[in-house]
């Protein structure tokens, strides 16, 4: 009886194995390097070491977006603006504050290296005026959803104006929840200066985490683009990626800002850099649906690889 007892429970035991390493190493895409377990409904969410990113790539395949925020007037702006075309940048994307020092000749460099109102997106920051970003985009309103037409419903933005209320109580957070949750779009990232992850650093966060968190997780979406501490921060909080991107060139070298701390919250952040310029690249894949996944690297101004990541996100 003992014996039997034993080999039932041994065999209960050998099930059990076999479901938990199913369950945590599920195979997605041949020469993948998968170690993260289920997180934040069967989204997965890795860092693997990912090269470099080719300056040419199949665009029936892949929509290429770039990241920065904290821009000035300056040649470092043209140099970074000059990376994004190196790489073929398909969607520029400002995360506030360009309007330092001249904002005109900001956007005007911005469009002499391609980069109009129909393939850029610009959050106003604390330093902006929302007219000359509604001018921009062509929008009534300081906040909402960015779409671009060559990209189909591959990719949408959905910006927040922090300088204005933007709490749950808000009509922006209303709007915007309803914009996010009507659109179709494959990939959903949020663009917003003051950011709602950061390490200490020389601005604290924007304190309205808890409000919006659990609708981007509930609305689909793939990741939220800050800036407001220049400096370059990465974050996985629940399998949702937060970064911090204020890497423009308003400052430079040590006139960066600090990292007083290594965590937000107790969320250890995977890559923290100050004293880099430079740009962040997104390589949204999606003609294979199941799963989505996007790859990302720091480029820094003289196209060194400062940081790599990869993520997946399992289509039910």
């Amino acid at each position: 009886m003992k014996i039997i007892i034993s080999l039932i429970f041994l065999t209960t035991l050998s099930l059990v194995a076999t479901f938990f390493i199913t369950v945590q190493f599920v195979p997605l895409i041949a020469g993948s390097i998968v170690t993260a377990g289920i997180i934040d409904k069967n989204h997965i969410n890795d860092s693997p070491s990912v090269g470099v990113p080719a300056t040419n790539f199949n665009m029936s395949k892949t929509l290429r977006i770039a990241v920065v925020g904290d821009v000035d007037s300056n040649q470092g702006l043209t140099k970074q603006l000059e990376l994004a075309n190196r790489y073929n940048v398909q969607v520029f994307v400002i995360a506030g504050d360009f309007e330092y020092t001249n904002g005109k000749d900001v956007l005007s460099n911005l469009q002499s290296h391609g980069f109009t109102k129909e393939n850029s997106d610009i959050v106003v920051g604390n330093h902006d005026s929302g007219s000359d970003v509604q001018n921009w985009l062509g929008s009534k309103k300081t906040f909402g959803e960015a779409t671009f037409g060559f990209s189909g419903d591959k990719l949408a933005l959905f910006n927040i104006d922090a300088n204005i209320k933007f709490d749950c109580s808000s009509p922006q957070f209303e709007d915007l929840k309803s914009q996010i949750e009507s659109s179709k779009a494959l990939y959903k990232f949020i663009v917003i200066h003051q950011p709602f992850v950061t390490v200490k650093s020389q601005h604290p966060d924007n304190g309205q985490f808890n409000c919006y968190d659990p609708v981007f997780r509930t609305v689909g979406i793939d990741g939220v683009l800050q800036a407001h501490n220049h400096n370059y921060q990465r974050f996985n909080i629940n399998g949702l990626m937060y970064g911090v991107f204020g890497t423009g060139t308003h400052d430079t070298g040590s006139s960066m800002y600090p990292l007083n701390s290594n965590d937000w919250n107790g969320n250890n952040c995977l890559k923290c850099i100050t004293g880099k310029n430079g740009i962040t690249i997104l390589d949204l894949h999606f003609k294979d649906k199941n799963p989505k996944h996007f790859v990302g690297w720091f480029i820094g101004m003289n196209r060194e690889i400062l940081d790599s990541f990869e993520s997946f996100f399992l289509i039910n």
